[in-house]
């Protein structure tokens, strides 16, 4: 347990973070949610490892620890935690915010921030290059002149999705016109919502903005992008750093196929079966399948090179790549086995 002096240390950050390198009982927990204004609760079973980036969280924020569910059930009912591992920020008034994204060091630390400004933040115009390049995804709007209802749809919208993005509003005259944009940092591309009338402009607007060039396929998006119409190109991994080198180096690739491929990556640990399935070892590898003709494509080479992924897609739009025939490799073979 921390000390009572490293846990109001934590306090300069107004906030107080519980996550898995130490388990608490329901009594201390209920101590730090009562004397910290924020508190980041991570609820967790003992049974599973403990993620390495967590091991980053703790190096980052001053104070951390986590409750076992299974071990505390009737706090973690009495919390509204229904599944686990989850991430939840209370509030000391009692309300709560859940984390909704990766469990990466990164991305939970930008969460936290976020949950400590408020919604929509008033933007001057000599802050708007810094505001609109701070987060992954920035949403920026200048309403002057605009129907009151249009700005507090913006507001209420932008409360909603705080958890995810960062939203700005400004009068600043160096915006020309009216209008709301969202900037993607992860892709450097920029969008604008064209019809503020449209009670849907801001859902269309953060569809487009923040769909990635490369997403990595989960079981909650796996229906939106097999059903994409487009073919498909795998590229399987356990490692997150092998990922991020494949998604940024295969970005322009990605990006000059969009009409007709949709890129994905898999972590082969979460769909044990599928790179077999696709004639694909199951340490990693790339494969293309035509969705029209069922036909798969196997990648031999090294899949992090631009170039070389390029160069297989063109040979198989022009037919000189030859479709899997279904037999596995040896050491494929072999690695199934095991």
């Amino acid at each position: 347990m921390p000390s009572l002096t490293s846990i109001y240390a934590c306090g300069l950050l107004a906030t107080h973070i519980v996550c898995a390198s130490q388990f608490s009982d329901p009594a201390q927990v209920r101590k730090l949610l009562a004397g910290n204004e924020y508190t980041l609760l991570a609820c967790k079973d003992s049974s599973k490892s403990v993620l390495k980036e967590w091991e980053t969280v703790q190096q980052n924020v001053a104070s951390t620890s986590v409750i076992d569910c299974p071990s505390s059930p009737k706090f973690c009912q009495e919390m509204d935690v229904v599944s686990f591992p989850a991430i939840r920020l209370y509030h000391k008034d009692g309300s709560m915010t859940r984390y909704r994204g990766p469990r990466r060091a990164a991305s939970i630390e930008a969460f936290v921030k976020r949950a400590l400004k408020p919604s929509v933040q008033d933007v001057p115009g000599q802050q708007l290059a810094d505001f609109s390049a701070g987060d992954d995804f920035v949403f920026i709007a200048k309403l002057q002149g605009e129907s009151e209802s249009i700005n507090a749809h913006y507001r209420d919208f932008a409360h909603e999705y705080s958890d995810r993005y960062s939203f700005g509003i400004t009068t600043s005259n160096s915006v020309g016109s009216n209008g709301i944009w969202c900037y993607n940092n992860v892709d450097g591309t920029q969008h604008a919502a064209s019809d503020l009338n449209d009670p849907i402009a801001l859902k269309k607007l953060l569809s487009s903005c923040t769909a990635e060039i490369i997403p990595q396929l989960t079981r909650r998006n796996e229906m939106t992008h097999l059903s994409s119409g487009r073919s498909l190109v795998f590229y399987f991994t356990n490692n997150e750093a092998d990922r991020e080198a494949y998604v940024k180096a295969l970005k322009p690739v990605a990006r000059r196929y969009a009409e007709f491929l949709q890129f994905v990556t898999v972590d082969s640990r979460e769909y044990p079966d599928m790179p077999l399935n696709l004639g694909v070892r199951s340490t990693g590898g790339l494969a293309v399948q035509n969705v029209h003709n069922g036909q798969i494509y196997r990648f031999r080479g090294d899949a992090v090179s631009s170039g070389q992924v390029d160069q297989f897609i063109v040979a198989i739009s022009e037919g000189r790549a030859q479709p899997w025939d279904g037999a596995l490799d040896e050491d494929d073979e072999a690695h199934d086995e095991l």
